[in-house]
């Protein structure tokens, strides 16, 4: 078996973010444990110059030259597949970049597989979503778009083949724009007329290489072509509104733009998850796919940071319902220092009710093993 062991590539961690995955050096030594942040820049270059990180086999991998081999039944959760699904993700789109022939089979495994791992634990999925909300990267928010959709479709109550047309084009919708998105994301400045176009393009590009890599789905293709635009008419590229613009395009959408609200950008801060979801009703998001997202996501989605009435500060685990409140675990005490574990706390309890959202301008480090561990759903 090839070494699972992979260096660390450009952009795969960042100063002030949780890591997504656990570093080693090439000894196979943990340097620093997944969900812990970065601190400085000396520290990230000594991870880039002796980083590498694992790469999982729960499942069968998306490289295996075995074209229809059947999935591992052992569970696991989206925090655990992460590394692999990333990697996953870029090689899909540079198969369909490259209108690779295994481009659409490759495309299509890879959106089962995330509905599986999400289906298998959809709080940690949603956590993925919620924690690394500082300027997370293209490939990151590519996910965090799968993950969104991929609910909202259950909850939709759509069929398998539908879903999987959603997710597939969650997965390629930004194809033509990954190469320019993560410096626009950076950039402290007006976009330039190159940039914009480029922007407004970039439905219409992906469309094309999704064609030339043999996709024929054309709730797929419609979803990704029309992603941009509006309900009144006044998106792009081609200014549809109203019932022009299919409910997968929509649902779309709506990741895109919830995703872009939580998220910290270098030239805006992020929302709370209730200002977002207010801005999106605002915005007039079709009432019934924004009831789906909204009610899958709860008054506190799993990976949200809250401030406790005795003033820890806690991580949102597992989401509530109805009369029963969401799961935390604290992890800072009332006076911002680290605790060694992270503690549940019962939000019935008069002095660990929540009492706000809170969005600090770096995330703390988090036990990601102990808020979502494998196997315990």
């Amino acid at each position: 078996m090839a070494d699972e062991y992979v260096k660390l590539k450009a952009g795969a961690i960042t100063v002030g973010k949780p890591l997504l995955f656990n570093v080693y050096n090439a000894e196979r030594v943990l340097l620093l444990q997944q969900g812990q942040v970065v601190a400085s820049r000396d520290l990230l270059d000594k991870l880039y110059s002796r980083g590498l990180y694992h790469i999982h086999h729960a499942h069968v991998p998306l490289r295996s030259s075995s074209a229809e081999a059947s999935f591992d039944d052992r569970r696991s959760h989206f925090f655990t597949e992460l590394p692999d699904i990333l990697e996953d993700i870029e090689t899909v789109q540079t198969y369909i970049s490259h209108a690779h022939e295994e481009s659409m089979r490759r495309l299509l495994r890879l959106a089962q597989r995330i509905h599986r791992v999400v289906e298998q634990d959809p709080d940690a999925a949603l956590g993925v979503v919620h924690v690394n909300t500082i300027e997370p990267s293209a490939l990151e928010q590519t996910i965090f778009h799968a993950i969104l959709c991929d609910r909202m479709g259950v909850r939709l109550n759509w069929d398998e083949a539908r879903r999987l047309a959603l997710l597939q084009a969650a997965l390629s919708a930004n194809l033509a724009l990954l190469p320019h998105q993560d410096k626009l994301n950076r950039s402290r400045h007006q976009l330039s007329e190159v940039q914009r176009s480029i922007l407004r393009k970039h439905p219409e590009l992906s469309v094309q290489a999704l064609q030339k890599a043999g996709c024929e789905d054309e709730r797929c293709l419609l979803a990704v072509a029309q992603h941009h635009e509006n309900i009144d008419g006044s998106g792009y590229p081609q200014g549809l509104g109203g019932a022009q613009i299919v409910p997968e395009a929509q649902v779309l959408a709506l990741a895109e733009r919830y995703t872009a609200m939580i998220t910290q950008r270098a030239y805006r801060p992020r929302l709370a998850v209730d200002q977002a979801l207010a801005e999106l009703a605002r915005m007039g998001a079709e009432k019934e796919l924004w009831m789906a997202l909204a009610v899958e996501l709860t008054r506190y989605p799993p990976g949200i940071l809250v401030e406790l009435v005795n003033g820890e500060t806690a991580v949102v685990t597992h989401r509530g319902g109805g009369s029963t409140p969401p799961r935390v675990r604290a992890i800072l005490s009332h006076r911002g220092q680290a605790f060694s574990s992270a503690y549940l706390r019962d939000c019935r309890q008069a002095e660990f009710a929540i009492r706000r959202i809170v969005l600090p301008e770096r995330q703390p480090s988090m036990h990601i093993a102990q808020l979502w561990p494998a196997g315990s759903f």
